[in-house]
């Protein structure tokens, strides 16, 4: 499976990466949705130096926002 992402740079000095992009769904989201194509945007959160969190959301047709995985990333010592 590919997943296709383009991201528009922020103004104002954040740190945060935001991509929007699309996928086929294979079958996460149901048997309703296999074969579709599906929105979706991963968030990056540039906390600190040593810690980062990453989220994915999908937005099924007819369904709110779906906060799909979120991951926190920490760099050890």
């Amino acid at each position: 499976m590919t997943m296709g992402y383009r991201s528009t740079p922020k103004s104002g000095g954040s740190a945060d990466i935001s991509m929007n992009g699309e996928f086929t769904d294979p079958g996460v989201l149901g048997p309703e949705f296999v074969g579709k194509t599906i929105p979706m945007r991963t968030l990056i959160e540039l906390d600190t130096p040593d810690n980062a969190v990453m989220e994915i959301y999908f937005y099924p047709p007819g369904r709110p926002e779906l906060l799909a995985d979120r991951v926190v990333l920490t760099r050890q010592k």
